[in-house]
């Protein structure tokens, strides 16, 4: 079995008689993706703002496109139209790591009921806020944490292989500075490595008070040796709610996401996958 992507890149030509025109570039992908049935990324370049705006909001309401659970995305600075298909449960996995740290956020009583009730998380939706050189832009993350009452996501989660990793940076840029509500971006990376392993490490992105993107990175396999006393991304409920905050709470209250958690759900999703953590 391949673990892989199958990557299907086409290029614009500089020629403008002989550019597709988005009407072209979408029924090339209406017409792959019925034969598509692993994880797949198709990839167009040099594509106009106005098209790839244009082909994002026809696949958004095109039948195949949510078949294959595409999550459709157009950087309007790189100029890159880009489509992941098929998502195998590995890029997935995340999404029940967040969903357990949400949870144990309100067992533990970090967060109140009230609380609990203002975050919404989800996958594939799409996102179309970016300002500035980024503002044709149009994005659903492999995942999101918002609060009720901010249109924006408060914490991003892109996740792919290796080979796809320069895309996952040109996501954390599009996020991080094409929208300021944006707290934190996590871009997970996994390596398929010799006799069956597989690599998985992390960055988290933020900003520092000055406003400068800053990053640290996070081993998932193979796990660090010696273990260190916490593998956590923290941030504030201030941080995090924003101007959604609720009245009384404590804005200094620490949340985090614990990484040795993501560790062993990815270890099991690895295992059924007949491969091991490195």
């Amino acid at each position: 079995m391949s673990l892989l992507p199958t990557s299907i890149r086409r290029g614009r030509t500089r020629s403008a008689s002989l550019s597709p025109t988005a009407q072209s570039i979408f029924e090339d992908i209406v017409h792959q993706l019925p034969s598509i049935s692993k994880f797949t990324e198709l990839t167009f370049e040099n594509v106009d703002p106005d098209d790839g705006s244009l082909i994002c909001r026809s696949l958004d309401s095109d039948a195949e496109t949510e078949r294959s659970c595409a999550r459709v995305n157009y950087n309007s600075v790189t100029r890159i139209l880009r489509l992941k298909l098929m998502p195998t449960a590995l890029h997935d996995v995340h999404q029940q790591w967040i969903n357990k740290c949400l949870v144990e956020w309100r067992f533990n009583g970090l967060i109140t009921q009230q609380e609990s009730k203002l975050l919404w998380g989800g996958v594939g939706t799409t996102f179309d806020q970016f300002s500035g050189i980024y503002s044709d832009s149009s994005k659903q993350p492999d995942y999101y944490i918002r609060v009720t009452s901010i249109s924006s996501p408060r914490i991003i989660i892109e996740t792919g292989w290796t080979e796809s990793w320069p895309r996952l940076r040109q996501d954390k840029n599009l996020w991080m500075l094409g929208d300021p509500s944006v707290l934190i971006v996590i871009l997970i990376r996994w390596t398929a490595i010799t006799r069956g392993r597989i690599k998985g490490s992390l960055e988290v992105w933020r900003r520092d008070t000055a406003g400068t993107l800053v990053s640290s990175t996070m081993s998932i396999f193979p796990a660090p040796s010696p273990l260190p006393p916490t593998e956590t991304i923290q941030f504030t409920k201030g941080e995090l709610f924003g101007t959604a905050m609720v009245a009384g709470a404590n804005p200094n209250t620490i949340l985090e996401f614990d990484v040795a958690e993501l560790r062993e759900f990815a270890e099991e999703v690895v295992t059924e996958m007949n491969m091991q953590p490195a």
